[in-house]
């Protein structure tokens, strides 16, 4: 009696964990990484609308959300865009708009570090302001001499944090723009109302196909 009993508890275990609620989330049960598909990864009460191949994975309109799932990527494999969040759904080949901008300000600034740091160099203002006294002592604190000393150091200082700040700036430029060619290639981008557009890589057929079968999705 007691092993059917602990049978029929195993039983009962097993039947209960075939159902399960992640957060108002139903699922049969937790997929393989290569199993996922819009059905179960949609809240109770949620269907899915439409569905389109994208890359390895897939796309999808739900009636409450855009899902997408990509398990070939670096990146994020699995989004999801709450319907009245998305503005358009393109493909884009622009690259990174925010990467280029960022790197086009850093070479600014780093340029104009870089001429200010060797304008202040190549005039030696240190070296003009530092006189020395004609006599034998050091100058007295809060004279006339004490007082270009200390604009001379600062000067100097100025000088190597114009000139450090400019090559750092130089460098990160450099890094931000190979960073913006790479992603200079075809992507499925979901604009969002008030937040940065979700990109996914994918090829320029797939990409055309998925954008025409999801707005179409959403415009109904």
């Amino acid at each position: 009696m007691e092993r059917d009993g602990r049978a029929d508890g195993r039983t009962a275990t097993s039947d209960a964990s075939e159902g399960i609620d992640f957060g108002g989330a139903e699922r049969t049960a937790p997929p393989g990484a290569a199993d996922y598909d819009p059905e179960t990864l949609c809240y109770r009460g949620e269907r899915v609308v439409e569905r389109t191949p994208l890359g390895a994975g897939w796309a999808a309109v739900t009636t409450h959300r855009v899902l997408a799932y990509d398990p070939a990527t670096d990146g994020r494999r699995f989004e999801a865009v709450d319907r009245p969040n998305v503005s358009d759904v393109a493909v884009d080949a622009a690259g990174d708009q925010r990467l280029l901008g960022w790197g086009l300000r850093a070479a600014v600034y780093g340029l104009a570090a870089l001429g200010g740091g060797v304008a202040l160099r190549a005039m030696n203002l240190g070296q003009t302001l530092s006189v020395e006294p004609s006599g034998a002592g050091a100058a007295p604190v809060g004279s006339v001499l004490a007082v270009t000393d200390a604009l001379a150091g600062a000067l100097a200082v100025l000088t190597t944090l114009l000139l450090v700040g400019g090559v750092a700036l130089v460098v990160g430029t450099i890094g931000l723009l190979v960073r913006y060619l790479r992603t200079r290639r075809p992507a499925l981008v979901v604009e969002r109302f008030g937040d940065d557009p979700v990109r996914l890589s994918v090829s320029r057929g797939d990409g055309e196909r998925a954008a025409r079968a999801l707005s179409a999705a959403l415009e109904e």
